[in-house]
């Protein structure tokens, strides 16, 4: 496509059909609008209690691939541990792995890496402080993914948005954890994909930042879901630093050195460029982690070829891994949004960046490209350009922000805490995708096949009824239209 071409592409999207509800037309069937927002208390966690060691928070599984996984634990104090691992779930066959030094230095937080695993298998794991046992019968346990290329069904949730306090988002990681492995018709899923407002601690203030980390991590539908499930996470403005916060930002290095202590990701940029970004290949699905924070341009700074969410350096890395993948879907996970009339701390407002970089996919014939995004405090579907899709999916605890009219919006719902599923089929003869948004409490608002055409540009994507209507409650009425 050229660039001409793709201008012309861009301003017919401006054209296309608008979808669900407009501001101006109030809807009975809501409650009235909230009262002026009260700015939530710090969060604290519980004081350490005397005697020896003991964890604090976790264990959380990080990475997991066919060969190795990482089991992220913080202590209460510097402690000597280990894990021990077996396919059987009373740890008969088991072997124990040494963690790395608990210090205070990284906030009594440690990641271990377990490696000589098989692919597809199921295992159960106990962490010891000491020789002391830390987790008891019946004991977590994860799946290591299938070989890199293999066929097969995968189904990755992902959201954003905790909620300002430690209860905000509990009853969404309740929910996740019994619905992780019920099975795909109830919502069940493989790993999860935190993309940004992992917390709001709202500083790069190391203390303030771990306490918020540890503070979310304490829920017991966080500890059971995180002991069981692959967690991967990328972060957005308020786990980076202050509201909007970019690459200027002063203490940006204590941020990622935090970040790093507290997620178990395979890796975090490139050894000369630093950031939170990755990539990790599960199945024939290959995954690209990015960071819109660390070396973002402010949003206010004007449209020009130098105004970059990304930096030129972690763009180009993205187009090598890109070129030379050879997964079926290449999904890209972004804290903001991707679509064309975002918000003003999205990509739309770096068109001289974004635009190109979408022409480019289509001048090297990049098939299976999926865009995921988070930020909004609302879920949707977009069409962008009426070429590429994008699913943002949250808040798992934030207070919702409404939708508003988008031409390239296809689906969404602004009400209650919120998540998404991706399905993914690749053993039949042509690649199935599906998305389903999940309503905490509320179950299933919408499940919907999009088809390889559809993916690709080539099969337009009508609108979703609008307003989506949960499984379990009654019916309500639609909200009006204007002309």
């Amino acid at each position: 496509m050229t660039r001409k071409e793709f201008l012309a592409l861009l301003a017919a999207s401006s054209a296309t059909r608008a979808f669900a509800e407009t501001a101006a037309v109030p809807d009975a069937s809501k409650p009235p609008a909230a009262p002026a927002k009260v700015p939530a208390a710090p969060l604290k966690l519980p004081a350490i209690q005397p005697g020896k060691p003991y964890l604090q928070a976790g264990p959380m599984v990080g990475h997991v691939g066919p060969a190795e996984a990482r089991i992220w634990i913080r202590a209460t104090a510097p402690v000597p541990w280990s894990v021990r691992i077996g396919e059987s779930a009373g740890l008969e066959d088991a072997r124990e792995i040494p963690g790395p030094v608990v210090a205070e230095t990284n906030a009594c937080t440690a990641t271990a890496i377990i490696e000589g695993l098989k692919p597809g298998t199921h295992y159960f794991y106990q962490v010891l402080l000491e020789d002391r046992p830390q987790t008891v019968a019946p004991l977590p346990s994860f799946t290591t993914s299938p070989e890199s290329g293999m066929q097969g069904r995968q189904r990755i949730a992902f959201g954003s948005c905790v909620g300002e306090t430690a209860a905000s988002a509990a009853g969404a990681w309740a929910e996740l954890a019994e619905r992780r492995e019920m099975g795909a018709k109830a919502g069940g899923f493989d790993l999860l994909l935190m993309l940004g407002d992992n917390h709001y601690a709202n500083t790069t203030e190391a203390a303030k930042q771990r306490t918020y980390y540890t503070a979310h991590r304490l829920s017991a539908g966080w500890r059971d879901l995180s002991a069981h499930t692959p967690v991967y996470a990328i972060w957005d403005d308020h786990d980076f630093g202050p509201d909007n916060s970019d690459g200027t930002q002063k203490g940006k290095e204590t941020s990622l050195q935090v970040f790093k202590e507290f997620w178990a990701n395979p890796s975090a940029g490139e050894p000369e460029n630093p950031g939170c970004y990755f990539t990790f290949t599960r199945g024939d699905v290959q995954f690209f982690m990015l960071d819109g924070r660390y070396h973002r341009s402010p949003d206010k700074a004007p449209d020009t070829a130098e105004k970059t969410m990304f930096g030129a350096a972690q763009l180009a890395w993205l187009k090598r891994e890109l070129l030379a993948s050879k997964a079926v879907f290449k999904i890209l996970a972004n804290g903001s949004e991707w679509q064309t009339f975002g918000s003003d701390d999205s990509y739309s407002i770096y068109r001289q960046e974004r635009d190109p970089f979408l022409a480019w996919i289509d001048e090297q014939k990049i098939e299976g490209i999926i865009f995921l995004s988070g930020d909004r405090h609302f879920s949707s579907a977009y069409h962008i350009l009426n070429r590429f899709v994008e699913l943002s999916s949250g808040p798992f605890g934030s207070t919702n922000a409404r939708l508003r009219p988008n031409p390239e919006r296809f689906s969404g719902y602004d009400e209650g805490s919120l998540w998404m599923i991706l399905d993914i089929d690749t053993t039949g003869p042509q690649p199935q995708l599906a998305y389903e948004l999940w309503l905490g409490g509320g179950g299933l608002l919408e499940r919907r096949s999009l088809s390889w055409d559809q993916l690709h540009g080539k099969e337009p994507i009508a609108a979703s009824p609008a307003p989506l209507q949960p499984t379990r409650w009654p019916a309500r009425p639609a909200t009006p239209k204007t002309a």
